[in-house]
């Protein structure tokens, strides 16, 4: 087995979906008492660390706006987080407490061509997330978590690598009770190889078992049986935004992270949508419902969120929005959306469903119609209007002009093209017509759809082509 772990030291700030330019800290207290866990990027650039009290924070920064720390936030997006992560492996965890999310990704190392590859792939798609991640990888669980706490910690794949790596990590990265960290460091142990080479009777004697156990586990002598992360069968994120969002634009920012972790849940099942819902929801009213509409299945977060902002545009908030639901009631095969690289109508045809969806989604699903076919021989009846769809670059039409008139006669019959056709339609309405059709060239160049009433011979154009 090989664990890749992600922990996550920003998650409580993260979990709130606030831009990184923001002067904000969330806090956590005990008693009277009030610290501060994370802050942003602003917030660190004038000075302002984790574990600096509040009170001091503030007088540093009075304008510094503190948030309580939501464990119910932070289990939500962790939750979130390992169904993107699905698209890496069938095997998931988290650990809310630690902020930490497993990937077990031995069984893909061929798939993905190898561990350095899956880092890069993971490493990226948290950057795209808006999450600050640090990526350690081994073949437990808690080497991966502890690596995963270090900076430049080193990539160990095989067992046999695994003592020699740990050996020269502090101890300050190990996941144990803060005594027993302190009692590790009075009896002089500085790393972990330290602690692994103290006699394990008399680490049971003086720690409790939950050391020995931690040491067991982190070396792979002992299993570590966790329980993973099971996706639901049904999408559905909820994302609460911290103060009341007046315009749409300032809704992007979590609808980003929402669509990213869309995609990678519809990887995962290997699937795809093409109605996605959106609930705005405000305070004390309905809330404001869009549904994005794709010409075909697709799971590409791009193209999804391309579309959002078009029908954005359009909306106007009476009220504002104090979270978002995003919500997928039904999913679609995958089919031929796949790309094949030598097939260059797939490619065009891509492109007329962008400009499709597009359309669709800045003017209205109705505003958008086609040409269509019905099933009546009679030229002036076998059109129609329809909703228009993807596939209308690939249908072969018949040899029809676009352009019909009415009928009117001719004196006489130009050079005919190709062969007649003939149209018997109509007598089951009382509108008979039996016809010879032909395309002739006209003198100036130009081409005719003309045809012969059976009846009376008489001739008459009804079309013509650009």
């Amino acid at each position: 087995m090989l664990y890749l772990c992600l922990s996550l030291p920003q998650l409580p700030l993260e979990a709130r979906q606030l831009p990184p330019d923001e002067l904000v800290a969330v806090v956590e207290h005990q008693g009277a008492s009030r610290w501060l866990v994370t802050c942003s990027e602003a917030a660190q650039a004038t000075g302002l660390r984790p574990g600096m009290a509040a009170t001091a924070a503030m007088a540093l920064q009075p304008t510094l706006r503190l948030l309580d720390r939501s464990a119910a936030e932070e289990a939500a997006a962790l939750e979130s987080l390992a169904t993107w992560a699905g698209q890496f492996s069938s095997w998931v965890c988290y650990d809310t407490d630690r902020q930490l999310l497993w990937i077990e990704i031995g069984s893909g190392l061929r798939y993905f061509g190898g561990a350095a590859e899956i880092h890069r792939r993971v490493e990226q798609g948290l950057a795209q997330l808006g999450y600050l991640g640090f990526i350690g990888i081994a073949p437990t669980l808690e080497a991966a978590a502890l690596l995963s706490r270090l900076d430049a910690a080193p990539m160990v794949q095989h067992q046999a690598q695994l003592l020699r790596s740990l050996e020269p990590l502090p101890i300050g990265g190990m996941s144990i009770d803060q005594d027993e960290m302190e009692a590790l460091a009075g009896l002089g142990l500085h790393t972990v190889g330290d602690a692994l080479k103290l006699p394990r009777d008399g680490l049971n004697r003086r720690f409790q078992a939950s050391l020995v156990l931690y040491l067991d586990r982190l070396t792979g002598r002992r299993r570590d049986p966790r329980k993973p992360f099971l996706a639901p069968a049904t999408y559905r994120r909820r994302i609460e935004l911290l103060g009341s969002v007046e315009n749409t634009q300032g809704l992007l920012f979590p609808l980003n992270r929402m669509f990213e972790e869309l995609q990678g849940y519809l990887i995962m099942r290997d699937t795809a949508v093409q109605d996605v819902h959106l609930d705005l929801r405000h305070d004390g009213h309905p809330p404001t419902q869009l549904m994005i509409r794709t010409s075909r299945p697709m799971r590409d977060s791009a193209r999804l969120r391309a579309l959002v902002r078009e029908r954005l545009e359009r909306v106007t908030l009476d009220r504002p929005v104090e979270e978002i639901i995003l919500r997928v009631e039904c999913f679609q095969p995958l089919g031929n959306t796949q790309l094949d690289l030598l097939d260059s109508t797939r490619q065009k045809d891509d492109g007329w469903g962008d400009l499709l969806d597009k359309l669709r989604a800045r003017l209205g699903d109705g505003a958008v119609r086609q040409l269509g076919l019905k099933d009546d021989h009679r030229p002036e009846r076998a059109w129609c209007v329809l909703d228009a769809k993807e596939s209308s670059l690939s249908e072969r039409l018949p040899e029809r002009p676009m352009w019909l008139v009415s009928p009117r006669p001719i004196r006489y019959l130009p050079a005919t093209l190709g062969k007649p056709e003939r149209i018997e339609a109509g007598w089951w309405d009382g509108d008979d017509q039996r016809r010879d059709y032909h395309i002739v060239k006209a003198q100036d160049g130009t081409r005719l759809w003309v045809y012969r009433e059976a009846d009376t011979e008489r001739w008459y154009v009804h079309g013509l082509w650009a």
